[in-house]
């Protein structure tokens, strides 16, 4: 399988990936739970992020390793950028992916709760 393309709900952030993930992660951090978050994870330089600036909305969550990413539109939350955290990964949401791209991925589950 190659390239993929996701979107928000109402498309104004789309994010394509040049392959998919080995495996998705769930975790059960408050963050991820309130959510809907379910991971995936590439190399900031293999994501391609198209949308407006204003289309974007930030939140920094307490710990302040990740900046939070949802559509200003529709409100999905899109991705993760690292703020304190390993600049050479960060996270897409798979469910903004069509289910066929990652259902049958491996899922990895976290105890992101207890970190």
């Amino acid at each position: 399988m190659g390239e993929m393309k996701g979107q928000c709900h109402c498309g104004a952030v789309q994010i394509i990936v040049p392959f998919p993930p080995l495996e998705t992660l769930q975790c059960n951090c408050s963050l991820c739970c309130k959510s809907g978050w379910r991971g995936g994870y590439w190399h900031p330089d293999d994501v391609t992020i198209q949308a407006r600036a204003d289309h974007l909305n930030q939140y920094v969550q307490g710990d302040k390793t990740i900046t939070l990413w949802n559509c200003n539109r529709c409100g999905t939350h899109t991705h993760w950028t690292p703020r304190t955290a390993p600049p050479d990964r960060m996270g897409l949401n798979m469910k903004i992916f069509p289910l066929p791209f990652w259902k049958d991925l491996p899922m990895r589950t976290v105890d992101g709760a207890r970190f």
